[in-house]
């Protein structure tokens, strides 16, 4: 039976009412409030413990507006939630200035510096950046301050009243009364034994409760106002002093109820109060959401009696075994309810992950449905804070330079400005712009370049290493501004003012705050940033810039995004268990409903354990759990329509029961039956189609090639499909930065070095008065310095950007005396040094389909030219490999398959790149021989036997293969296994599964 609204009289103490939190909780609401309102002839003013169900209480007010009401009362009572009926406090301008929780920290902060003891019992020597701590130490100190705040009421009203200044002999008396408390309730807490611990913490909390707390903590203002409220009502004539309808819409704890009820008891004395709580006798369905004071057999029986009233045909049960079929099954089943002509739905988020991954299942309806998130959307989830992080990551990097990664993400996000990035004098246009960092992202992954600004000033310049074009001034301008704004930072000392203002600076400098405010989210993240700009106490408070950097990553995850509201046809709603009290849903669905997430608890304040903290007046493990118990009591008793989803297994594979609380729910309606997920998803059918090895076949209007690489041929000869799809399609596979130094990008610095040192021998030798012509001794001695020497000079830009590159310089660096008794003998046997890294071509003759005569051209670089001292007419070609012996003897193997030396012996002989000179000679080096401890020698080339045969046989083989890629014939998938394990096509050709 529903409680009726008292009748109001002139006692001068608080009223009580109780109304049941079922389906009707909201009309009995809204009746018992126009009930006060015509027996007082005033508007009531209502405050509500919490601001969820504020519109929900309004829309009864109007829809349950009673007929002929006096004009003075017409009005809907006015309805706030308790903080801001705070806020609205009389005089609040009078009050101790308010502090953010930015500026708490920050005292905290300060407190740690300023004080040793503390720093000597925190350890804070070198964790003062520690936010987190600050954060849990500025719980604690506010569970003090709420713990005392009853025993200080009385003298904080009279503050107010009397219109006093709050002093420091105030703040001291308040430490008397808090000592003995909190010594008193730890003795209550702990045994004698572990309180010698907990005395300490005792202390330290103190110690930081009397430098850190003033006036202006929220435990005190809140008092203040409540204050200030009272004091408004007492100078008002009792006749016009409005009654006060107070709705606590969530259970409180102890010092909440205290210090409520205590206010109720005063405000009574100048007008009516009235008190509403929840009743659930008529709604618990298990024992633990009814009174602890309730018999047991009155329990079982008022349980009964709900489960017989309620409607379980319209609770439904599924079970998903894996985290994706859950949030399928979640989606589905919302889906199903807006078919069924549904418009306001609820989507209860006891597991957050599946509830985010359903909104974004649920995403692709369009604007026809409204998804509203009341869970806490964190702000740093926004692509506008993920483009802020990438900027504090580089600030975060060292001198040195930061990660390719780190960069690449910066200059990727789309709230920068790359034309600001650059200089300010010159004004390039967006064409001018278009694939830079596109092409900034090909160099350095090609190259391997990790990080390092030096290492990116490499890459570039050996981009266009064997060209004739300059590399990109923009490229290398853009490195430089951000280089040049990342350095405004090294060696200052930083303060909370010189740190903002560089970083509003930077923001606005690289046309990010521009792009910021023109997003929902930016826009958001620029008034926080705005917050970081304190008054003069803070500004001044010096840290690392790590610290400063954490600090403000830990507020921006700390902070919520607000949407944007839209208008839709249906609304989805978001929300946590607590929230759905007071509100009206044609349907919920609640997902997590498993034994380990329902119910779920939050840990007591770090210094603090559940019995302390209980003790204190503060909320318990106990109390969250029947909170719990209670709320999901009145979403089963109160919604129409209620579907219950949780995962089944763990991501252990374990199995996962359904929540202790719907078990024993089962065992009283043996009807209500788990489904499984998949009965959710219509059945589908289909036909199997093997699927077969690709065969490509080229179209009519693919361009043919006109020119060829040694690489693209011996792709060509590895797979014509291989070929197909990287040279003639232009595909490839999206590479990323590897793990540990590239072997690519250590062959060409290998490659770089091997240049210079011959160069600079072919130069020296070259002086008639140099003693390397004549002397054995001192040309060896004089080839190690100076390979010795270059091989540091080139990988000295590659260490400073990345220090791991120090261990490929010291494999070569024992590979050098190998290395120089190697050429020491080539030397011996005739050969000198001509030219390196030379491009050779040649046009290849063949005939089309059609009978055509074209040419093809077929071009590369050589590492590598010998000519013969003792055959004025013989040469040689060389090709470095930075790879062991074993593996080029295999290539030796398959000289045809892998022609690249007969390529560009070739392509020298026919376009006389060597005057009077034929390249009858070739063969591999292998830059990691196998050397023997303490020894020179050590075998490292393989020369390519029969020339002049294998000469002619490639001839007519590469003019055969050109000539079947030119008719169109098509191009199957075939090649060895050691081919297709690298291949960038594996996977798509189909190789082997037909």
């Amino acid at each position: 039976m529903p409680h009726p609204f008292p009748i109001l009289n002139d006692q001068k103490q608080p009223h009580a009412w109780a109304i049941a939190p079922s389906a009707s909780a909201l009309k009995s609401l809204a009746e018992g409030i126009w009930s006060c309102a015509v027996q007082t002839n005033q508007r009531p003013l209502v405050v509500l413990s919490t601001a969820g169900p504020l519109m929900g209480v309004r829309a009864a007010l109007e829809k349950y507006r009673p007929s002929n009401l006096p004009n003075q009362i017409t009005f809907l009572p006015q309805v706030m939630s308790f903080n801001d009926w705070l806020e609205a406090a009389p005089g609040a301008w009078k009050f101790p200035k308010k502090q953010a929780d930015l500026e708490r920290w920050l005292s905290v902060y300060a407190t740690l510096r300023k004080h040793k003891q503390l720093q000597a019992w925190f350890k804070a020597e070198t964790e003062a950046g520690s936010w987190g701590l600050a954060q849990a130490i500025i719980a604690a100190c506010d569970t003090l301050s709420n713990s005392i705040a009853p025993s200080l009421q009385q003298e904080l009203h009279q503050l107010i009243s009397n219109q006093e200044e709050v002093s420091t002999q105030n703040t001291q008396s308040w430490i008397e009364t808090l000592e003995p408390l909190l010594d008193r309730t730890i003795g209550q807490a702990y045994p004698a034994l572990a309180r010698k611990v907990v005395d300490q913490e005792a202390q330290v909390l103190l110690t930081f409760w009397r430098y850190i707390t003033s006036p202006s903590n929220p435990a005190f203002r809140k008092q203040f106002a409540m204050a200030a409220h009272l004091e408004a009502a007492k100078k008002t004539s009792q006749a016009s002093t409005r009654p006060l309808i107070w709705v606590e819409t969530a259970d409180p704890t102890p010092i909440e109820k205290q210090l409520i009820q205590g206010y109720l008891a005063d405000y009574a004395q100048y007008a009516p109060a009235v008190e509403v709580t929840m009743n659930w006798d008529s709604v618990a369905l298990w024992a633990e959401a009814l009174s602890p004071q309730m018999p047991e057999e009155k329990k079982l029986q008022a349980i009964q009696s709900n489960i017989d009233y309620a409607n379980p045909e319209h609770w439904h049960l599924t079970a998903a075994k894996r985290f994706e079929e859950l949030a399928w099954a979640t989606a589905k089943t919302i889906e199903q309810q807006l078919i069924e002509g549904k418009t306001n739905i609820a989507l209860v988020a006891q597991d957050r992950l599946v509830a985010r991954r359903a909104r974004a299942l649920l995403a692709r309806l369009g604007p026809s449905l409204k998804i509203q998130d009341e869970t806490g959307w964190k702000l740093s989830t926004t692509r506008a804070a993920a483009a802020l992080n990438s900027w504090l990551e580089l600030l975060r990097a060292p001198p040195e330079g930061p990660s390719a990664a780190d960069l690449l993400e910066f200059l990727q996000n789309p709230f920068l400005d790359l034309g600001k990035c650059l200089s300010s004098s010159i004004v390039r246009d967006a064409e001018s712009l278009n694939g830079l960092v596109a092409e900034l992202e090909d160099i350095l992954i090609a190259s391997q370049a990790k990080s390092g600004w030096e290492t990116f000033h490499m890459a570039i310049e050996a981009s266009v290493s064997h060209g004739s074009a300059a590399p990109n001034p923009l490229l290398l301008e853009l490195l430089q501004n951000i280089r040049g704004r990342l350095n405004r930072w090294r060696g200052i000392k930083i303060n909370c003012a010189v740190a903002h203002q560089y970083l509003m600076d930077d923001l606005i400098q690289m046309g990010m705050t521009q792009g910021l405010e023109k997003d929902s989210a930016g826009k958001q993240l620029i008034e926080l940033l705005e917050t970081f700009d304190f008054d003069a106490e803070h500004q001044q408070i010096a840290m690392r810039l790590n610290e400063w950097l954490s600090l403000l990553k830990t507020v921006i995850e700390e902070s919520s995004y607000e949407e944007k509201g839209i208008s839709a046809e249906a609304t989805l709603s978001i929300l946590p268990l607590s929230s759905t009290r007071f509100r009206e849903f044609e349907s919920v669905v609640m997902v997590g409903c498993d034994e380990q997430q329902l119910p779920a608890f939050s840990e007591p304040p770090l210094f603090f354990s559940d019995a302390l903290n209980r003790l204190l007046g503060g909320s318990s493990i106990e109390a969250q759990f029947i909170q719990q118990a209670r709320d999901l009591s009145q979403l089963l008793i109160s919604f129409p329509s209620v579907n219950l989803l949780w995962q089944s297994k763990s991501k252990s594979g374990e199995p996962l029961r359904p929540s202790a609380w719907i078990q024993r729910l089962q065992i009283d309606l043996p009807e209500w039956q788990v489904q499984n997920a998949t009965n959710l998803f219509a059945p589908r059918s289909g036909i199997a189609a093997p699927s077969q090895m690709a065969t490509a076949t080229l179209d009519s209007d693919l361009p043919m090639p006109v020119s060829m690489s040694p690489s693209a041929y011996k792709a060509l000869r590895d797979c014509p499909y291989r070929y197909y799809v990287r040279s003639l399609l232009g595909l490839r596979k999206l590479k990323g930065f590897e793990e540990g130094f590239d072997a690519s990008l250590a062959g060409q610095t290998l490659h770089k070095i091997l240049r210079n040192f011959y160069h600079a021998m072919k130069s020296e030798a070259q002086k008639s008065s140099s003693p390397i012509n004549t002397d054995p001794e001192l040309r060896r001695t004089w080839m190690r310095e100076q390979l010795t020497l270059i091989s540091e000079q080139v990988f000295k830009r590659l260490i400073e950007g990345d220090a791991r590159v120090l261990g490929v310089l010291r494999d070569w660096q024992k590979q050098i005396p190998s290395f120089i008794q190697w050429q020491l003998d080539r030397e011996s046997q005739g050969w000198q040094f001509y030219d390196a890294e030379v491009k050779v071509g040649f046009d290849l003759p063949f005939t089309d389909v059609d009978g055509n005569e074209r040419h093809i051209r077929i071009e590369g670089y050589a590492d590598r030219f010998d000519v013969s001292v003792h055959d004025p007419k013989a040469a040689s070609v060389i090709d470095y490999k930075n790879q062991s012996l074993t593996k080029v003897e295999w290539r030796s193997e398959v000289v045809l398959d892998d022609p690249q030396l007969l390529i560009y012996a070739r392509a020298s002989n026919e376009s006389k790149k060597i005057p009077g000179r034929a390249v009858n000679a070739a063969e591999w080096v292998a830059l990691k021989a196998d050397v023997k401890k303490g020894g020179d020698e050590a075998e490292r080339s393989v020369v390519i036997s029969e020339m002049p045969e294998l000469m002619q046989e490639f001839s007519e083989q590469i003019t055969e293969d050109v000539e079947s890629l030119w008719s169109g014939k098509p191009l199957k998938a075939f090649a060895p296994d050691s081919v297709c394990q690298y291949c960038e096509a594996r996977g798509i050709c189909r190789k082997g599964m037909c």
